[in-house]
């Protein structure tokens, strides 16, 4: 496991280098116009755009549409500011195949756009060579790297901290520091067996076939719990979380690269 470690922390240099990290700022929510594709339909729309998708009456009735029944392919839709789904993020970069689901990895799947708002319950999964940069609001960056799948949560309630998953694959992360700086977590990794909260770190978060968790510190702090215990893991450190059970003691790893800002 360590020797796979070790060559981790060889290339994740590398794959820091040659892309954005992240800018600072939240998206400014505006009115979208949405056009139905080929079987889309009402409830699906309303899903992927609605912060409350039995609000798909206020949608009709905006858009001045009398029956549900003319949702056809090719009608544009316009979603107000009242009715949409909190902003969580936005992609900032995109390279091979990275595709993109707005409910909850319910209906089509579509190719990641550069740019594109990510709401609450936002699926994105990536081919063998596909990687994303993810942006998430006022947090900082999440780099999604290849044949993974990840989810934005969002924040359970405002103001506090935002939560994402991984559930498959692997990720690295380059979370703003508070200022000043605080204990409490600002966003949390969920996986299948682990949660990774942090307060302003560099680190990477992955899943092996059987959906253990490996996490590493390279800069900062992040608290990983599972099974009712927690470790505490600072700059050089990663711990090994087997589905299950409790996270081992931390662990010493090579030295930490630093994830460069470009």
């Amino acid at each position: 496991m360590r020797t796979r470690i070790t060559w981790l922390f060889l290339v994740v240099a590398a794959l820091f280098c040659g892309y954005p990290i992240f800018s600072e700022g939240s998206e400014k929510l505006e009115p979208i116009t949405v056009t139905v594709q080929k079987g889309e339909t009402l409830s699906l729309i309303s899903e992927r755009h609605l912060s409350d998708p039995k609000r798909w009456p206020e949608l009709l009735k905006y858009n001045k549409i009398p029956n549900p029944d003319l949702i056809k392919p090719g009608l544009s839709l316009v979603v107000p500011v009242f009715l949409r789904k909190e902003v969580v993020g936005v992609s900032e970069f995109v390279l091979g195949s990275v595709e993109w689901n707005g409910t909850g990895g319910k209906g089509p799947w579509t190719n990641l756009k550069l740019g594109q708002e990510l709401n609450p319950n936002d699926q994105i999964r990536t081919g063998a060579k596909g990687k994303a940069d993810v942006h998430i609001n006022n947090v900082g960056l999440v780099r999604i790297l290849n044949d993974s799948h990840f989810e934005v949560k969002g924040a359970d309630k405002k103001g506090g901290p935002v939560a994402v998953a991984l559930l498959k694959g692997a990720l690295d992360a380059k979370i703003a520091k508070s200022n000043p700086p605080t204990k409490d977590t600002k966003f949390s990794i969920v996986t299948p067996s682990s949660t990774a909260g942090v307060r302003g770190t560099e680190f990477r978060v992955e899943l092996d076939k059987k959906s253990s968790s490996t996490v590493s510190c390279f800069e900062g702090v992040v608290d990983v719990e599972a099974e009712g215990k927690k470790v505490v893991l600072t700059e050089g450190m990663a711990t090994f979380v087997e589905k299950g059970k409790a996270p081992v003691e931390p662990y010493k790893i090579p030295e930490a690269p630093r994830i460069r800002e470009e």
